[in-house]
């Protein structure tokens, strides 16, 4: 490192200016004068960014005069800490009128609130180029050159396409305007750039079109040695003549919480302290961002706990879903009323937090293993934003996490790290829209698994519902164990079965200070009690239920069915934009038409109650209506055969010795009738049937059994956003 830092366990910030470029052009008389306005920045930002009250922290006063100055700079900090303002500062000094920032930014969905940001916070001119907002036109293009706007975000695919190069980037013109290149979300350029965003990999050839002066500003919040190592490199810094600026990624007022799964992960159980059995109005759910990578099971877990949320609060839509695949209207709809407190639950993808300020976040969980650790400082960042709020960020992983080496080396390299489910929205052709799922999970770097002994030893059932294994933790010499660059995803598994302290697993790993947060608000390790806020429900014991017998579905029930939830939908939900079968599903509709008669609620109940969002709502009806139904009885059974042992083939005689010419002593030839081969009448197969197995014989079809619990109805979630009027599909 060169340049000037911060020493990387004090925050201290030092004194004066950081250097020029060697490669600058800069008089001395011009530097003099840059130093002399540079002094106005502290009051400048007093007076118009009224939202700082008590002004720029002493960082980010270091990293704008590194931009004017024209020195490259890499600054890591945490989420919230205001690195996006350092973009804004350089703007209130008179030399930077009609100058311009070009800021490039991972995801679509986050350019207009950034956008918005520019304009409300701080007042200057903003606007996002991208495929949503027209593309990349002539218009536009000409207006850039000549300084419409301060700020002007685009995607890495957007800011290297030809037409963007030879329209802006080649233009002397723009070359004169341009103040910096402002790479937000820093360490996307390692972790996605060898993979599924390449362009990322490749910005730093901007500086071939560029004045050399045109420093590059690279921040982020999750900066492990690895990866600094890696935007030197690709962002094409000088290694020795870069301003290089760290406060560490710690949020103090984030509780840290991780736990493993005490009930199946179908089940959704260990999510039911999100929405208590003690819920009697919206504000009882406390505002939450839960992350799940699988926006497939994200809608799943939007319908077990809008089942569980009070049944008059159901149709208020107080658990939505957010992702980059949905539509720019609905997301910003959702995220002002996610805002405002209507909407109390946001299951969503790194769409809904990357870039936004939320300042009142109360709880970030995350549901299974994220991707690394990067990914998981970044989303427990996002809670408690704004001034004196605190709050608890909670993993909820697989019990396999605690079974694996936690510091097993050869893991995956960081830069080859799976592309996440949004869309990149490059160069005018993609639309920001994800394709659902993981969209690969790359590797993990699992390594063989430990057994029951070692995950107990490294808390595999802290945090369970009786609170039994919380305390009695016995720190162990691999909690204290550095922490390899190449650890299994940047030594999340570290941290999950850390038996210290957990924010000293992190300072490990991102060179972070020495924490002095208080046992009582840092961490499960530190205080167990944490435990309290974020238990599961208790598992319950009930006997064991007969299976329902199935038969053949009967057509005209299912078309009853049918009938019924079209009923359902327009009595009910007559303004809602989703189909009737978001109500009651073709599968389910499939399963009860095969059951039978229905005398009492019980058979519905046991397969429906846990499984089908809308029983609490409707399933009352739902048996009234079949009861009257005229439903054929199911066939008997057909009775079981008796297996029976293998028989030997029955003996064969010794023929007479034939004559070299006869042929009427031979045993006949037949067919083998499976796979058409010749073979002797009396030859016995040859077959080899199981120990204990018995012969197969073929029976008709039989009614089945079905288990108690099927297949659960994924209903997709669609209500109105507000509780009486419009709808918008999620």
């Amino acid at each position: 490192m060169s340049g000037i830092g911060i020493p990387r366990h004090h925050g201290k910030t030092p004194k004066g200016h950081p250097a020029p470029r060697v490669s600058a052009k800069i008089t001395e008389e011009q530097l003099k004068a840059i130093d002399e306005e540079l002094k106005l920045l502290p009051e400048l930002i007093r007076t118009h960014f009224t939202k700082w009250t008590n002004g720029a922290k002493p960082f980010q006063i270091q990293c704008m005069n590194a931009q004017v100055l024209g020195q490259d700079t890499l600054l890591h900090a945490a989420t919230g800490a205001g690195k996006t303002g350092i973009a804004a500062g350089p703007h209130l000094l008179p030399s930077s009128k009609g100058k311009v920032t070009l800021m490039v930014s991972p995801l679509l969905s986050l350019h207009d609130e950034q956008v918005s940001t520019f304009r409300n916070e701080f007042g200057l001119k903003a606007t996002a180029i991208n495929s949503a907002n027209g593309g990349c036109t002539n218009e536009i293009m000409a207006k850039v050159v000549e300084g419409e706007w301060q700020i002007v975000m685009l995607s890495p695919e957007m800011l290297l396409s030809r037409r963007f190069v030879e329209g802006v980037l080649r233009k002397p013109a723009f070359g004169a305007r341009c103040l910096s290149v402002f790479i937000d979300e820093a360490h996307c350029v390692s972790h996605w750039g060898a993979s599924f965003r390449k362009k990322y990999a490749s910005i730093g050839i901007i500086r071939a079109f560029l004045p050399r002066t045109t420093p590059i500003i690279a921040v982020t919040a999750t900066l492990t040695p690895r990866v600094r190592q890696d935007l030197v490199v690709k962002l094409q810094f000088n290694p020795n003549d870069y301003h290089f600026c760290t406060i560490g990624n710690d949020r103090p007022n984030v509780s840290q919480i991780i736990r493993s799964m005490e009930h199946p992960a179908n089940s959704y159980a260990d999510l039911d302290f999100l929405v208590s059995d003690a819920m009697t109005v919206p504000e009882d759910i406390k505002k939450t961002f839960l992350y799940t990578d699988d926006i497939k099971d994200g809608g799943k877990v939007i319908d077990y706990l809008n089942a569980r949320v009070k049944a008059s609060y159901q149709s208020r839509g107080l658990v939505r879903p957010y992702n980059a695949g949905m539509s720019r209207e609905y997301r910003a709809q959702v995220m002002e009323l996610f805002k405002s407190g209507v909407i109390r639950i946001l299951v969503c993808t790194d769409a809904a937090g990357m870039g936004c300020d939320i300042p009142d976040i109360a709880l970030v969980v995350q549901w299974k293993l994220p991707q690394n650790l990067s990914s998981w400082v970044q989303r427990a960042g996002r809670a408690a934003r704004g001034p004196r709020k605190e709050g608890l960020a909670v993993m909820i992983v697989e019990k396999s996490a605690f079974e694996t080496g936690a510091l097993t080396a050869g893991a995956t390299d960081v830069v080859t790290a799976a592309a996440p489910t949004e869309g990149r929205g490059g160069g005018g052709r993609a639309r920001g829209r994800g394709r659902g799922g993981r969209g690969g999970t790359g590797r993990r770097g699992r390594g063989k698994g430990k057994g029951k002994d070692y995950a107990e030893s490294h808390g595999l059932k802290r945090g369970w519902s009786r609170g039994a294994d919380d305390f009695g933790l016995s720190p162990l010499a691999d909690s204290e164990a550095e922490i390899p660059v190449d650890a299994p995803a940047e030594g999340l598994y570290a941290l999950v079965q850390a038996t210290t302290c957990r924010r000293r697993i992190l300072a490990r790993v991102f060179r972070n200070a020495e924490p002095t947060v208080p046992k009582e608000s840092c961490c499960d390790v530190c205080n167990p009690k944490l435990f309290d806020h974020t238990r599961p429900s208790k598992p319950c014991r009930v006997a064991r239920q007969k299976g329902i017998r199935k038969g053949p579905a009967v057509d005209s029930v299912r078309e009853a069915l049918f009938n019924w939830r079209r009923e359902i939908k327009k009595k009910h939900f007559s303004h809602a934009l989703f189909a009737p079968h978001a109500i009651l599903d073709d599968a389910t509709c499939e399963l009860l038409a095969s059951i039978g008669p229905i005398d009492t609620i019980a058979p519905l109940q046991q397969l429906l109650q846990s499984s089908w969002s809308r029983w609490n709502e409707f399933g009352q009806q739902l048996f009234e209506y079949m009861h009257k139904l005229p439903i054929p009885p199911l066939p008997a059974p057909a009775p079981r055969k008796k297996a029976t042992a293998p028989q030997p083939p029955p003996p064969t005689s010794t023929p007479s010795t034939p004559g070299p010419s006869s042929t009427a002593s031979l045993p006949a030839k037949r067919t083998h009738p499976t796979h058409g081969t010749a073979h002797d009448t009396d030859a016995p197969l040859r077959t080899r049937p199981r120990p204990g197995a018995s012969t197969y014989t073929s029976q008709p079809t039989t009614p089945q059994r079905l288990s108690a619990t099927p297949t659960p109805t994924h209903q997709y979630y669609a209500m109105p956003l507000t509780p009486s009027t419009s709808d918008g599909h999620g």
